[in-house]
């Protein structure tokens, strides 16, 4: 996978390993799963809304319940009659890799942040009076457990909510799942991750979409909107930018979703050097960099984004170091690297890096944001919380602010009124844990922050203020490229 949450654009959430190669037993650092991770840029400084929700404690991965909203459940009880729910409960699906022989105990943070969630639901009076019910099941990072997981989800739960399963890839289970009624209607899916053809699936859920990439897919050439704010703020101060990025080579999908952010950012003024883009496994060892590090060197390079996984970009640092390389200004990662275990491995070799977030830079923020302070607190400390969690806490929240439309609509609560609620929802925030987001359109957001690891500490870049994000229109720019 890119366990935590590598989506299309920027990802980043903790450590991670690939999907197919993956499976062949390669591990690596999980970065922003996902799937997507942000970017952000010098102008425009904008606190995103609030969305409704919060955490609550630490559990094991079993069934419990999720935390409460900054606006109260609506009143009144609607009519609710599908599968998963009862006059008294309403379950949920949490499919995540937990235990494995590669990375044991891989998504266990994000198990724990959903159910915190329920739990402060619960003790709020629940979902319209319903009692929230985690059913997780652990798909092991092995393909025929993690569709067994969709089976039984669908027979059991009302949607998934906070998936975080990188063998997720047979979509027929998914798409296909019937409602009470034996009607195949789907079974939504609140993913914290997902990689194409998931991530284009009607029935997913993300809050950093592919945008138009989906529609565009057999076009030639597709259209993506990437994030490009970091970029912009990067190149604005710092003139004559020119370098190489590294992109993940264990899944080709990871070509499909960063390629065309590298070549947004390379339009805005970071010139490219030697091939411009580089395949590059998770995997290699600290010697075989040396390549890429010959050829920083060879061009005298200022800039280097390394987007495989974050224990990548602590190697290339290191062989950096060890070449003598002084040329660089700009290291960048990306939001994988917002772990304390990226400087824990790095140490002094990994000072000065640069990473894009798409939500509040956690080990700072949650002082000033209640939902992220809350959480933390559930969840036992800052060491307790990863990336990977807040991404399935986030979609928690969404799934809790659905439910409550639905039901402050007086429609019936289906699964098909679920999706029409998700589908509807284009000012999503986490009570301001991420920037406003298109959900329903899978549209990226504008919404970014930079922070920048200055001796041994995190720090905002931009913006600086604590709790807020840069929302500039021009943080997303559309691309037309064909990635083959």
């Amino acid at each position: 996978m890119r366990p935590g949450n590598e989506q299309p654009s920027r990802g980043g959430v903790g450590p991670r390993t690939r999907r197919r190669a993956r499976l062949a037993g390669l591990v690596a650092v999980t970065a922003a799963a996902l799937l997507a991770a942000g970017c952000s840029s010098a102008s425009s400084t904008n606190s995103a809304p609030a969305s409704s929700s919060a955490a609550a404690s630490s559990s094991a991965p079993a069934s419990t319940s999720a935390p409460a909203s900054t606006s109260a459940a609506p009143t009144g009880t609607v009519p609710a009659s599908d599968v998963g729910i009862t006059p008294t409960t309403i379950k949920v699906g949490l499919i995540a890799d937990v235990n494995n022989p590669l990375v044991p105990g891989l998504f266990q943070l994000a198990v724990n942040a959903v159910n915190a969630w329920a739990k402060d639901v619960n003790a709020a009076g629940g979902l319209d009076g319903r009692q929230v019910v985690v059913d997780f099941c652990d798909s092991k990072l092995d393909p025929n457990a993690t569709s067994d997981c969709v089976i039984k989800a669908c027979q059991n739960d009302f949607a998934l909510v906070g998936t975080s399963a990188n063998a997720l890839e047979d979509l027929s289970d998914l798409d296909g799942c019937k409602n009470a009624a034996g009607k195949a209607v789907g079974l939504p899916d609140l993913a914290a991750f997902a990689f194409p053809p998931l991530s284009c699936d009607p029935d997913t859920y993300l809050v950093a979409g592919l945008g138009s990439y989906c529609s565009t897919a057999k076009d030639n050439p597709q259209t993506y909107k990437v994030p490009v704010g970091d970029a912009r703020y990067l190149t604005s101060h710092n003139s004559g930018l020119h370098g190489i990025w590294l992109y993940d080579s264990d899944d080709p999908t990871f070509k499909i979703t960063q390629t065309p952010v590298f070549q947004g950012e390379s339009n805005l003024g970071i010139k490219a050097d030697g091939q411009k883009f580089y395949a590059v496994s998770g995997a290699l060892p600290q010697s075989a960099l040396t390549p890429f590090i010959q050829q920083i060197k060879a061009s005298g390079s200022t800039f280097v984004y390394d987007d495989v996984t974050s224990q990548s970009m602590v190697l290339l640092r290191k062989e950096a170091t060890l070449q003598g390389v002084n040329s660089v200004k700009i290291w960048e990662c990306n939001s994988g690297c917002y772990d304390p275990t990226f400087t824990q491995q790095g140490g002094s070799a990994v000072n000065g890096t640069y990473a894009s977030l798409l939500d509040l830079p956690y080990m700072t923020d949650y002082k000033v944001n209640p939902q992220l302070d809350k959480l933390v607190t559930d969840l036992g400390g800052l060491d307790k919380v990863s990336n990977n969690a807040i991404n399935s806490y986030v979609m928690a929240i969404l799934f809790q602010d659905a439910v409550n439309k639905v039901v402050a609509s007086g429609q019936t609560l289906d699964r098909a009124s679920l999706f029409t609620a998700l589908n509807d929802e284009h000012s999503f925030t986490a009570d301001g844990i991420i920037g406003t987001t298109d959900v329903g359109n899978r549209v990226p957001s504008n919404c970014s922050v930079l922070v920048q690891l200055e001796n041994g500490v995190w720090n905002r870049v931009d913006p600086t203020t604590p709790g807020t994000f840069d929302c500039n229109s021009a943080n997303v720019a559309t691309i037309k490229m064909n990635v083959s």
